[in-house]
C-alpha cells in the first residue's frame, strides 16, 4: 500500500508541477513577444494548477492528522449556501460542458469548520465532475437536527459491490490501464472522515434510473458538550473512525 501510495502521489503531484514549470518557463523566455491576452491565459492556467496542487497536498496532509485523532477543528456558525456556490463555481467553470445547478437557499446556517466543509464539498463535486455524466445538481434538505447536502449526477453510478469500497483509501472504480481519470483514491474517504469528525456523515445512494447521489450531513447547532468560548475541538475517537 505504501509503494502504491508513493507512486500515485508522485504522479498526481508531478502533473500540475510540470504544467506550472512549463508555462513559467515560457513566460520567462517569451513574455515580450506574447500578446497580453496570452500572458493572462498562461497566468490563469498556472494559478489553476497551483490551486489544484494545494488541494492535493491538503488531502495528503489531513490523513495522518485524522489517523492520530489530532485534527484541530475551528467550528463556527456560517452560511452554507455561500460556500456551496463558491466551491461549485471553482470546480465547474462557466465554460464547462456540464449542466450544473445549485438549489440550496440562502440563510442556511450550520455549525462546522468552514475550511473542512469546503474540503468535503470539493471532493464530492470533483468526483461528480470526473464521473457524473453531463448533469450535476447540488441541493439540500433538513433532516432533524442536521442539514443534508446532496450532490446528484446522471453518470453511470457505482456498481453495488463497490458502493463501500469507494470510501476506502486508494480505491477507485477504474484502476490500472482502465483508469478514466486521474486521482489517488482519497477524495471520498477523506470526505467521509472529515464529515464524521464534525458530527455529520457522508454516504452514497443510487439515483433512479441512473446516476449517483452523494449525501453530506452537517449540524445546525453546536453539540451540548461544546464549551462556551471554545476556539475549536479535537474530533472524538468515534468521529475519526472510517
Amino acid at each position: 500500500m505504501r509503494s502504491d501510495f508513493v507512486s500515485m502521489v508522485s504522479h498526481e503531484l508531478r502533473t500540475p508541477l510540470t504544467s506550472i514549470s512549463g508555462f513559467a518557463s515560457t513566460l520567462s523566455e517569451m513574455w515580450r513577444e506574447l500578446a497580453p491576452e496570452e500572458v493572462d491565459e498562461f497566468l490563469g492556467i498556472m494559478i489553476g494548477e497551483a490551486s489544484h496542487l494545494e488541494e492535493l497536498v491538503e488531502d495528503i496532509l489531513v490523513i495522518p492528522r485524522l489517523d492520530a485523532n489530532r485534527l484541530h477543528l475551528e467550528e463556527q456558525m456560517f452560511d452554507l449556501s455561500t460556500l456551496v456556490h463558491e466551491i461549485t463555481s471553482a470546480i465547474f467553470p462557466l465554460d464547462t460542458s456540464k449542466d450544473v445547478d445549485v438549489a440550496i437557499p440562502g440563510g442556511v446556517q450550520v455549525f462546522a469548520d468552514r475550511r473542512r466543509v469546503a474540503q468535503v464539498l470539493r471532493n464530492l463535486l470533483d468526483n461528480a465532475r470526473k464521473y457524473g455524466g453531463d448533469q450535476v445538481l447540488v441541493e439540500g434538505a433538513n433532516i432533524g437536527e442536521q442539514y443534508m447536502v446532496v450532490v446528484t449526477d446522471n453518470g453511470s453510478g457505482i456498481p453495488e459491490a463497490q458502493e463501500e469500497l469507494v470510501f476506502r483509501h486508494f480505491e477507485q472504480v477504474s484502476k490500472g490501464d482502465g483508469r478514466k481519470e486521474q486521482g489517488i483514491g482519497l477524495g471520498l474517504p477523506i470526505a467521509r472522515r472529515l464529515a464524521r469528525a464534525m458530527g455529520g456523515d457522508v454516504w452514497y445512494e443510487r439515483r433512479f434510473p441512473t446516476g449517483a447521489r452523494f449525501c453530506f450531513s452537517l449540524s445546525f447547532h453546536p453539540p451540548d458538550d461544546y464549551g462556551v468560548g471554545s476556539e475549536g475541538r479535537e474530533p472524538t475517537k468515534k468521529g475519526s473512525e472510517t
